[in-house]
């Protein structure tokens, strides 16, 4: 795939998995680094990579996608489903304010940690998010009721 054809609405869930999961690693390796110009540089391009992988994911799972197959296979699952699609949303808006404060912050050096300590927290949100989501698919498929093709 060329470069001109490798595009986010292109890709599909497991794609987008794929490259969340790259990006988590590289954002936590320059998480790992001294606060530099260069470093916030980085952070910047990471953050708005994953502005534009980590909603396409969501849209994914949001319309038509399996999410809505499990509460139509098991509708109590509907308040965890409603609570995931809640939380997207919730990802979404602090990934944006995390690269504005990124974007707009004059001394970087001087307020990296704790932009650092917000981002490592945003992250393992999103893991942590990505796991009650696995466990409810995998609940789903325990119950012997399957989801989607």
């Amino acid at each position: 795939m060329s470069k001109k054809q490798c595009r986010y609405e292109q890709m599909n869930l497991k794609q987008l998995g794929e490259l969340e999961f790259l990006l988590l690693g590289d954002l936590r390796d320059v998480l790992e680094e001294e606060a530099s110009e260069r470093n916030r540089k980085w952070l910047l391009a990471i953050v708005e990579t994953l502005l534009k992988t980590v909603p396409m994911e969501f849209s994914l799972r949001e319309q038509g996608g399996y999410l809505q197959d499990i509460v139509s296979c098991c509708p109590h699952a509907d308040r965890e489903v409603q609570q995931l699609l809640k939380e997207h949303q919730t990802l979404r808006t602090r990934l944006e304010q995390l690269r504005d404060e990124l974007f707009t912050i004059r001394q970087f050096r001087t307020h990296a940690s704790v932009l650092k300590l917000e981002l490592e927290q945003w992250m393992k949100t999103l893991q942590n998010h990505n796991r009650k989501e696995e466990d409810l698919i995998q609940d789903s498929y325990s119950q012997g009721v399957g989801v989607g093709d």
